[in-house]
């Protein structure tokens, strides 16, 4: 099982996606548009990418919506890395999420 799905997210990382796609009015542009590597697959580490690539990704996404979108991967890159990796010693191919709790000051949240 994914360790995301099983804890959520940390807050800080929960809060940029709340605020943006309250922002946008949906979290279909989140989850679909150019930053869909990290929002919908919970790929923190790739938000640089994601901006790095964003003119080739924008899809049919506004002019409205694309600024948002941008923002929450710059927001998501300035959050510390400690929260956009699974605790230490934790592989979703061996282990439970269950058996590797995240630290207490994570704060993690469920989408």
């Amino acid at each position: 099982m994914c360790y995301w799905c099983f804890w959520g997210w940390p807050k800080p990382i929960r809060d940029i996606y709340d605020d943006c796609a309250k922002r946008l009015g949906s979290e279909l542009p989140l989850l679909y548009g150019p930053g869909h590597v990290v929002w919908s697959d919970e790929n923190w580490r790739s938000a640089q990418a994601c901006l790095d690539h964003f003119d080739e990704w924008q899809g049919g996404y506004s002019a409205n919506d694309l600024p948002i979108i941008r923002e929450s991967l710059e927001r998501l890159i300035e959050v510390p890395d400690e929260y956009k990796t699974e605790p230490n010693g934790f592989d979703a191919a061996r282990h439970d999420p269950a058996d590797f709790p995240p630290p207490d000051h994570w704060r993690c949240e469920a989408r």
